[in-house]
């Protein structure tokens, strides 16, 4: 089973094109200027004592880059957007010359917070946290535990985790109609044999796209670890435990009955996504953030093309989110003005407005009850907005890297075909991963 070529190209080029869009969206400023230096001010300051908030992606700055918040307050706002994903190491870089580090971390990944804690660039936001609430504990009130509790150290507050991306399935609409899938799928074990069925719709179709190049990483198999009822120690996933060989031999059915690509073994994200718009594969387990890129490809529209239901679990399973955080930086020299930035990227309408341009969703009972989001998201349902507050972060630690690398070992085994059981598999690579541990 190949894909076309013709089609996968298409495909492909339709997906670098969004990448190049997005790109191109987020205003070209990755550089690893020193905060002060660079960026645009809020309100027309020129820097100076302006609270400087670096932030990993354009999508997360207000949309009136902090102009309202100046005029609320009077302090000016220089944002600056640093999106190369090196912000930890440029901080490590300016601390070791003396240089100021900004005020504010904006949109980080919240795996990554305890780093920033352990390297002193972050510390207690118990005090922060604390005057919030007694100062506007109507808003304080909106915002879900997990704001706080996700990156809690030793149960002190670290970061604002306001908004978090979580994985879906998204189908190709006509392709189920024509197999007669329907959706909501009650068990992982339905999607194996919605996958079957589609296989005898489409033979020459690939029923799951996925990606299996090395460093690209495996998140569908980790998705479908977690939605199994895998039990995880931080980032390492029980391979042994019925979760697990449940797992692996479900990926080992699908790969022997041609339900996946064998060329996924060379695939990443681009290619895994180029097959699913060009119409060669019908189902992609991706972000929720994808939704929006789909939908802006030409003629490939919701929900008359492609639709999106949640990953089903099995008892003990859960679905996995990635969140971002906000922190106040040590040694600010306005603490208690750069901690009032947390509360207005909190804000109702600050959240609604980022998420039309492509943030993602909130952790802010008012603003994910919104009904502007309907218009801007008309793919999220009830019942994806409910798989979504149901959903759990996605289990972490300082070897997260190892573990990541061992298990694309083990699904590209799996992608191109083996002889090895469930069972030979999760004997030979958990070892592996439980050598990682710290």
């Amino acid at each position: 089973m190949t894909v076309k070529p013709s089609r996968r190209s298409l495909a492909i080029v339709l997906v670098l094109g969004m990448v190049m869009a997005a790109c191109a969206s987020e205003g070209g400023d990755t550089s690893t200027t020193a905060a002060g230096d660079g960026g645009t001010t809020a309100a027309g300051g020129e820097g100076g004592d302006a609270l400087q908030v670096w932030v990993t992606r354009e999508y997360y700055i207000p949309p009136d880059n902090f102009e309202s918040f100046t005029a609320e307050t009077g302090v000016e706002v220089e944002s600056n957007l640093q999106a190369n994903d090196d912000i930890f190491q440029q901080f490590q870089r300016m601390a070791d010359a003396g240089q100021p580090l900004p005020d504010i971390l904006g949109a980080e990944d919240a795996f990554m917070i305890e780093q920033y804690v352990a390297a002193g660039f972050i510390e207690s936001h118990d005090e922060i946290a604390a005057a919030w609430e007694a100062e506007d504990p109507d808003q304080y009130a909106t915002l879900l535990p997990l704001v706080w509790d996700e990156t809690a150290i030793d149960g002190m507050k670290t970061a604002m985790s306001v908004t978090a991306n979580f994985d879906i399935l998204y189908y190709n609409t006509p392709w189920f109609e024509e197999a007669g899938v329907t959706v909501p799928f009650d068990s992982l074990d339905a999607v194996l044999e919605g996958m079957r069925a589609m296989k005898a719709a489409r033979p020459d179709g690939i029923p799951l796209t996925v990606q299996a190049r090395a460093g690209d990483g495996v998140t569908t198999l980790k998705t479908v670890l977690a939605a199994a009822g895998t039990p995880f120690d931080g980032p390492i996933p029980d391979l042994e435990s019925p979760g697990g060989i449940y797992t692996i031999n479900w990926f080992l059915q699908a790969a022997a009955e041609e339900l996946l690509p064998p060329e996924a073994i060379s695939w990443g994200e681009d290619e895994a996504r180029g097959a699913f718009i060009s119409g060669d594969a019908g189902l992609i387990l991706d972000g929720f953030t994808t939704a929006g890129d789909f939908n802006e490809v030409g003629d490939f529209t919701y929900p008359d093309v492609w639709n999106l239901t949640p990953v089903p679990l099995s008892e003990g399973g859960v679905a996995l989110n990635a969140a971002r955080s906000w922190a106040v930086l040590a040694g600010s020299d306005q603490p208690e003005e750069a901690a009032l930035i947390l509360r207005y990227i909190a804000e109702t309408d600050n959240l609604v407005e980022a998420a039309g341009n492509g943030s993602v969703p909130m952790r802010q009972t008012e603003a994910i009850n919104d009904p502007r989001l309907q218009e801007i998201w008309p793919f999220f349902t009830e019942e994806v907005k409910e798989a979504y507050q149901n959903s759990s972060p996605t289990p972490v630690g300082e070897n997260a890297g190892d573990v990541e690398a061992i298990l694309e070992q083990m699904f590209g085994e799996i992608v191109v075909g083996t002889d090895k059981s469930a069972e030979d598999l999760a004997t030979e690579y958990q070892p592996q991963l439980d050598e990682t541990a710290p």
